[in-house]
């Protein structure tokens, strides 16, 4: 759990920089959960886990749930992942 409080601690000061809304979140069975229109708004969050959250062997991968019936806005599905080795360097 204190990852977690960590990582959206750094995700919310990364808005609060810029001066931007953080969007609504919430981690569930390790995966982060982003409610947003906007793309910018992963870039920063992407930003806040690789520079402040992870360790340098990790980074983070988005999923998009596009709008349904039931639930009418786009949600991301954040994970994270580790870094894979091409030609002895990380990608």
């Amino acid at each position: 759990m204190a990852f977690e409080t960590q990582a959206l601690d750094r995700i919310s000061r990364a808005f609060n920089e810029v001066g931007s809304t953080t969007p609504n979140m919430y981690w569930q069975y390790g995966t982060l959960w982003i409610e947003t229109e906007d793309k910018n708004d992963l870039t920063l969050v992407k930003q806040a886990m690789v520079e402040d959250v992870l360790a340098p062997n990790y980074t983070v991968q988005f999923s998009e749930m596009k709008p349904t019936d039931r639930e009418p806005w786009t949600e991301w599905a954040m994970d994270v992942i580790e870094k894979k080795e091409v030609n002895n360097v990380l990608a």
